[in-house]
């Protein structure tokens, strides 16, 4: 392992970032000012200029800093084994590298199991529930204000794992209230959007508690909103896909932690699909997707008719649908 090579990478792009944002803070700090940062878009990287590049020496100062952002992401397969046989080799020890990805790369490149080998290697998941939680609760009181558990659950629940709407959000409440009041339920009702996964996650838990009132209004709300009629429906089906593989490896006793990583989910959605799964029989999870099916079948051979200004009878048939799963 080279002490002077990093490797950050993960879903968690907010984090990452903040992460970067605290290192060139720190190093501007300790080695006066911007002068030996260097950023480098992977999209803009030359693997031949590479190894040159850092050997560059450091202006004034005793290290360089050179970052380099979403290489493995974007670039050929040639250029990031060149860009491993520099690596390879003697890195300056006034070099200080560090490789960024805002996703997960694909790890069978070489680039990718060099890094892991030489290089010291963070990768940034995305937060489950229960941190999630902690973070919104935590980032509020850093930022001088003030909410419960309960009610960051709630924002939680409406925003989903996007830290980086969540710190927006965030920011927003806290501008709605004083020092001396906390946020509020209500508040977040008032100012925050669902995001669209969060209210299938509400219409979902509403259609297995048979509230058939709670469900069309969750799906009301959703179309007032302005999302696209097509993609609510596609997104709901998408859930019950999860759900129905969720429950599965529910009762073949697999943890949210191991089903997330089975079906290749995000964590929250993992833990919340999981938690839902359970208030369905695997008769009642088949027939709703039967009758999702049809309706996907439907609306492909023209039974279903939609165009850009009438969307009606996809409406009413979603409508339909949610009437008749509560009736379960």
């Amino acid at each position: 392992m080279k002490s002077n090579i990093y490797f950050f990478y993960g879903e968690d792009t907010y984090s990452i970032s903040k992460k970067i944002k605290f290192w060139t803070d720190q190093f501007e700090q300790k080695h006066g000012g911007d002068t030996n940062i260097e950023t480098i878009e992977g999209k803009e990287l030359d693997p031949k200029k590479f190894g040159t590049n850092l050997q560059a020496m450091p202006f004034l100062a005793e290290k360089r800093l050179v970052i380099v952002r979403d290489f493995l992401s974007n670039a050929k397969t040639d250029d990031q084994k060149i860009v491993a046989e520099i690596l390879d080799k003697e890195i300056p020890d006034f070099c200080v590298l560090v490789f960024s990805e805002t996703s997960i790369p694909d790890k069978r490149t070489s680039l990718f199991k060099l890094l892991n080998k030489i290089a010291k290697v963070e990768e940034f998941q995305s937060l489950p529930p229960p941190q999630l939680i902690n973070w919104v609760m935590d980032e509020t009181a850093k930022r001088e204000g003030q909410i419960g558990r309960i009610e960051a659950d709630f924002l939680a629940q409406r925003v989903g794992p996007n830290l980086w709407q969540l710190s927006n959000e965030i920011d927003k409440l806290i501008s709605a209230t004083t020092k001396s009041s906390p946020i509020t339920k209500r508040l977040i009702e008032d100012l925050v959007t669902p995001s669209l996964s969060s209210s299938i996650f509400r219409l979902t838990d509403s259609i297995a508690t048979k509230n058939r009132k709670g469900s069309l209004q969750v799906f009301k709300t959703l179309v007032d909103s302005g999302e696209d009629l097509m993609m609510i429906f596609y997104m709901l089906v998408r859930h019950f896909r999860i759900l129905i593989q969720a429950h599965f490896l529910v009762n073949e006793g697999n943890d949210p932690t191991s089903i997330a990583r089975k079906l290749k989910q995000h964590p929250y959605v993992a833990t919340t699909a999981s938690n839902q799964s359970k208030n369905f029989t695997r008769e009642q999870l088949k027939k709703i997707y039967e009758q999702l099916l049809e309706i996907d079948k439907s609306f492909k051979t023209g039974r279903i008719k939609i165009t850009a200004d009438d969307n009606r009878e996809l409406l009413l048939e979603i409508e339909r649908f949610i009437i008749n799963t509560c009736n379960f």
